[in-house]
């Protein structure tokens, strides 16, 4: 019951001790911040209505008035607006082994790349040469992590499609929009 009370007496003193003025001060500065933090909200409510208008035009709109129109580049008050095919590809992980077999049956095993880790300790720089057999028979558990990279993995869908040869989209996580790009003169 003692702690109560002197827990109550312990705040009276640190209100009295606090100045008018400061107080004022203070809530004048706490009010100032939320209204910033209401501001920025705000704005950045604005700019993500903004990103999604301009994704509508450039992927959707305007390449589809140009396919109608049948132009791919066009100069249009000052600017040039050129239509320009986009690829985005990323294996997905529970399709993995399925592309990479894919790519090796059809003879394009060339883009898949084997990278092998493994990490030494101090003074073991003159073991990192060792070729992956050798670090196995000296009781090294190396990494291997086969993938394809990224950019090459985006130009190989982006030539496939271009060759219009066949090739499984979602496979490879593709995903392919013909975009407007818009440059000034």
């Amino acid at each position: 019951m003692t702690d109560i009370f002197e827990d109550i007496f312990d705040e009276i003193d640190a209100l009295e001790r606090v100045d008018t003025d400061t107080g004022k001060q203070l809530s004048t500065l706490v009010q100032e911040l939320r209204k910033v933090e209401d501001e920025i909200e705000e704005y950045e409510t604005h700019i993500k209505y903004l990103k999604a208008a301009k994704q509508k035009l450039t992927v959707e709109n305007i390449p589809a008035l140009m396919d109608q129109m049948g132009v791919e580049r066009l100069d249009v008050d000052g600017l040039t607006v050129e239509r320009k095919m986009i690829v985005s590809a990323s294996i997905p992980t529970d399709r993995r082994e399925e592309a990479f077999s894919w790519l090796r049956e059809n003879g394009l095993d060339d883009i898949i790349k084997n990278d092998i880790t493994v990490s030494f300790g101090k003074g073991e720089d003159n073991v990192a040469g060792d070729v992956v057999g050798l670090l196995q028979e000296r009781g090294f558990d190396p990494v291997t992590k086969t993938q394809v990279h990224p950019s090459t993995l985006k130009a190989f869908v982006k030539e496939r499609i271009m060759d219009g040869k066949p090739i499984d989209l979602d496979m490879f996580g593709a995903f392919i929009a013909n975009t407007a790009q818009i440059r000034r003169k």
